[in-house]
């Protein structure tokens, strides 16, 4: 038994966040059904680096699932979908809500077919204000909401996070609404509805910028690797063109610093004592142990550091990172088997638990796989299938491949 064995989840979100999100929820057991459009989810086709005209970024997000390929815009579709709805336990879509309202899939419409459904919307900006009807996406949610104002060097222009973050901090806040929401429908016996966006995400990782900016109106700024609240908190560049880091993320640690510090010059100066000294007194505390560090290797730094007891690392490039030991020990990457083209890696579940054995539970499935299974086990007879392949609601080639 995994946490989420039993619950049902119809999927209708495509790109990153929902398929992501959904895809961790299936890695903890639950029965995902990916309905995509009859030529698939668009990022199916957004790179070639998985396989020719198969994308990487598609097989990377959405594991643990089954697929169905559906045309929704034929009534039949739409109805052969309400079969679906009517025995999930959870819903999840990602459109615009006058996009979700046209096509008849909102709550109060899905509700009245399943009252026990948990109805999961994903959207960029939310389903009310200026925003709401406008197309949205990763990038902009992360403009909106000044996660790129607050990245970057020093005076230097807003930059993105180097990951799709907006998406992926939408995944996750969709696996805890849905667990939640679970958990709410076992006291209640009825289902709810669930609202994600973008821009709600990023904001909350504010969480501590908010206050300190409602209290002194100092706003915050990009500090390159640094950290605008913590000093010294940030990369260091040792004398082989390495960088590391060096985090002494209270006074405790700054304690544990100074001797180490003494062979070097006098830091025990009183406006370095406390850490809100050193913020105020950033730049002649770092140019000073930036020309200190600049005389060793960072390895040399770090295994000092290390051996004073305070927080230190090196900074891995993409590819160091998957290799390092703690990853490795860690399991952080599994392998998923896919028939046709082999093994792959993917991030493992970060969920662990002692005694389920959760993770990916399955490759990304190919567009429609288990169209034909799926149906069969909503109660259509293998001709009912057969003549909606055959009025253009299920793609034939996709019923002929697995059925």
């Amino acid at each position: 038994m995994l946490p989420l064995s039993g619950v049902r989840i119809v999927d209708l979100s495509q790109i990153g966040a929902g398929p992501y999100g959904t895809s961790l929820l299936g890695d903890l057991g639950a029965d995902v059904i990916k309905v995509e459009p009859i030529h698939g989810d668009s990022f199916r086709y957004v790179d070639n680096a998985y396989a020719p005209g198969e994308s990487a970024y598609f097989y990377g997000v959405n594991r643990s699932k089954r697929s169905v390929a559906l045309n929704l815009k034929d009534p039949e579709g739409y109805r052969t979908l309400m079969r679906l709805v009517k025995e999930a336990d959870v819903f999840v879509i990602a459109f615009r809500p006058d996009a979700v309202q046209r096509m008849g899939l909102d709550f109060e419409t899905l509700s009245a077919v399943n009252d026990r459904l948990i109805y999961a919307s994903i959207t960029a900006f939310g389903e009310t204000g200026p925003r709401a009807t406008q197309p949205g996406m990763d990038i902009l949610a992360q403009a909106l909401s000044g996660m790129m104002g607050v990245t970057g060097e020093v005076g230097g222009g807003p930059v993105k996070v180097g990951v799709p973050i907006a998406d992926f901090v939408g995944s996750f806040f969709l696996g805890f609404g849905v667990t939640a929401a679970l958990r709410q429908r076992d006291q209640t016996g009825r289902g709810d509805k669930l609202t994600i966006n973008l821009l709600d995400g990023q904001i909350a990782a504010f969480a501590n910028y908010v206050t300190a900016y409602d209290k002194t109106k100092v706003p915050f700024r990009p500090q390159g690797g640094g950290h605008p609240q913590l000093v010294p908190y940030q990369p260091f560049l040792g004398s082989d063109g390495r960088y590391f880091i060096l985090a002494c993320l209270n006074d405790r640690f700054w304690n544990a610093l100074l001797p180490f510090l003494q062979e070097f010059g006098d830091f025990e100066d009183p406006r370095f004592e406390s850490n809100s000294g050193r913020v105020e007194h950033r730049v002649e505390l770092c140019s000073r142990l930036e020309e200190i560090f600049a005389t060793q290797p960072a390895e040399y730094w770090i295994s000092r550091l290390e051996e004073a007891g305070v927080p230190c690392s090196s900074i891995h490039r993409f590819e160091e990172a998957l290799e390092d030991p703690q990853v490795v020990a860690n399991e952080s990457i599994t392998e998923l088997e896919h028939p046709r083209f082999g093994t792959y890696k993917v991030p493992n579940n970060p969920l662990r638990f002692e005694r389920a054995a959760t993770g990916p539970r399955g490759y990304a499935p190919g567009l429609g796989e288990h169209t034909n299974e799926v149906l069969l086990e909503t109660g259509l007879s293998q001709t009912e299938i057969d003549d909606l392949v055959q009025r253009g609601i299920i793609n034939p080639a996709l019923v002929s491949a697995v059925g």
